[in-house]
């Protein structure tokens, strides 16, 4: 069963934001371009491992989508978790084309392009047995002992895998196909229930619950200064801006198509690029909106935690996920 579903990660919805907010001509266009195909790329590939578990059985199987967990000293992220009564599996999923050989000396990936062009990424392997390490001393915090065990899956079906050890490429690395009937060979490893469906079910509520997205600074990372950033509320239809606000209603001036919540998505975008409260003021100047009374009554209207009174009121944005 799918308990935490495959969806696009917050950094990836923040780059698509950014470059939504960046003038075309803005020079870390490139620069954002790529990352955010790096990061697409990443998601499309888990995305292709989460669809190739959904044949296993719903109830013995759980299945949690990039799961970030607070741990000392440092939060670690696992693309997939497979949780079942007897064992829990760790995947690190890798979309990558081209050559793909993992080099124990030196521990890191290289990747050898169509063209001869080569480049080294980190090591899945250490990568994924860190999560391992990381999660048996979250668990133990619980007063949970359960065997974990881990996989680095290759979910890109033009890549070719090779090692010097082939130990590698037969336990530790696979393809995405070959997944399922790994997953057989660790169900008859681990044929002992470590867990009751009473125990399962608080070990879900307890990941979920414990679950904690990260939000970088983007502003930050890149040094693109805020005034950069491309204010007003874009059209959902044409994407021009800004709208115009006028009895209730966004207009666009390109299509003249018109909206009742089309600031929803700026909003997002403020709390993805600047910030996650916004005050009266920052909302008029961020929407291009005139009045305080009618900003007063889109924050109003939306619902949202505060803090303060009258004019220091501060607004809580909330994160859509």
């Amino acid at each position: 069963m799918i308990v935490k579903d495959c969806e696009i990660p917050i950094k990836l919805q923040m780059i698509q934001a950014l470059i939504k907010r960046l003038p075309i001509t803005h020079p870390i266009h490139p620069v954002l371009s790529s990352d955010f195909n790096r990061n697409m790329a990443g998601y499309k590939g888990e995305h292709r491992v989460i669809h190739a578990l959904k044949s296993l059985p719903e109830k013995k199987y759980l299945i949690f989508h990039d799961l970030r967990l607070l741990a000392s000293p440092y939060p670690f992220q696992m693309d997939i978790l497979l949780l079942t009564p007897c064992f829990i599996l760790i995947l690190e999923v890798k979309n990558i084309a081209g050559e793909l050989y993992f080099d124990k000396g030196f521990n890191q990936l290289i990747r050898t392009k169509s063209d001869g062009q080569r480049e080294a990424f980190d090591d899945p392997i250490l990568q994924v047995n860190r999560q391992r390490s990381l999660l048996i001393e979250w668990l133990k915090t619980k007063n949970w002992s359960i065997p974990i065990e881990t996989l680095v899956v290759s979910s890109n079906s033009s890549s070719v895998v090779t090692a010097e050890n082939k130990d590698i490429t037969s336990k530790v690395v696979i393809r995405r196909d070959f997944l399922y009937h790994k997953i057989r060979e660790f169900i008859k490893k681990h044929d002992e229930e470590k867990l009751t469906k009473k125990e399962l079910k608080k070990v879900t509520n307890h990941l979920l619950k414990a679950h904690t997205p990260l939000i970088p600074n983007l502003l930050e990372n890149y040094k693109i200064p805020i005034t950069d950033l491309k204010t007003g509320v874009f059209c959902p239809r044409c994407s021009s801006y800004p709208m115009k606000r006028k009895n209730g209603i966004w207009i666009c001036h390109s299509c003249s198509n018109k909206s009742k919540d089309a600031h929803l998505s700026s909003l997002q975008d403020y709390f993805f690029l600047i910030k996650p409260t916004i005050t009266n003021q920052q909302l008029r100047e961020f929407l291009h909106i005139h009045s305080a009374s009618t900003a007063n009554k889109l924050l109003k209207s939306m619902d949202l935690p505060h803090t303060g009174v009258t004019k220091g009121r501060v607004y809580h944005l909330k994160l859509k996920t």
